[in-house]
């Protein structure tokens, strides 16, 4: 069968069969062999051949791991706490079925108190009200997935989310003076003044409609 004589080889004495090797699970979890037993004096079967497995258990050898080692995110400014940023999602090579060396749970080690992260979902959400991108545009958060449902001894791995405020229509224009004094004879067509308007530097592609009111 499968290893066999390479792998495992039996004791010809007590029929114990032993690894040649260490065995990794991750690489082969079932091997299929074949024994029979033979009367060492004339050489013949004393029993039918029989088939057995061997099943390799699962020990906690594989950390979590990121598919990504650094994710790109945004979320509108002013979001409600809560609000729903990125999903990052770790997986583990080791025996989901065989006691908890694939469970994995999240936490955040950057970015608090900005932002948290679910334990079991690998959910980041905004953690703060009224962020503001005005104040501060960037955020680097760094989760941790560990294994072992997040006990001590577990296996853990990490990744980056570097997350962006983008902008909500939060700031109006306004003129840099209050009153714009103004005196008009003849109206024909030409200009008549110049107006100068004072725009938060992250707005783009406005439409402005000024209306002018005479006293």
């Amino acid at each position: 069968g499968d290893g066999a004589g390479t792998l495992f080889v039996i004791d010809e004495r007590t029929g114990d069969i032993h690894a040649t090797r260490r065995i990794d699970r991750e690489e082969k979890a079932y091997y299929t062999l074949r024994a029979q037993a033979i009367n060492r004096r004339t050489l013949q079967p004393v029993e039918p051949e029989s088939e057995f497995v061997i099943k390799i258990h699962d020990i906690n050898d594989n950390e979590p791991t990121f598919p990504e080692e650094v994710y790109l995110a945004s979320v509108p400014e002013m979001s409600v706490v809560g609000t729903s940023v990125i999903q990052v999602t770790a997986s583990d090579a080791d025996d989901p079925s065989y006691g908890n060396s694939a469970r994995i749970i999240y936490s955040i080690l950057q970015g608090q108190p900005y932002f948290s992260v679910e334990p079991e979902t690998g959910i980041i959400r905004t953690a703060l009200p009224n962020m503001n991108r005005e104040n501060r545009e960037q955020y680097q958060v760094v989760i941790q997935a560990k294994d072992m449902g997040g006990q001590m001894g577990g296996l853990s791995g990490t990744t980056m989310v570097n997350i962006t405020l983008t902008d909500v229509n939060d700031n109006p224009p306004r003129f840099p003076q209050s009153k714009l004094p103004l005196i008009v004879k003849h109206i024909q067509s030409f200009q008549l003044f110049h107006i100068n308007l004072c725009f938060p530097p992250f707005y783009r592609n406005l439409i402005l409609i000024v209306n002018i009111l005479i006293l």
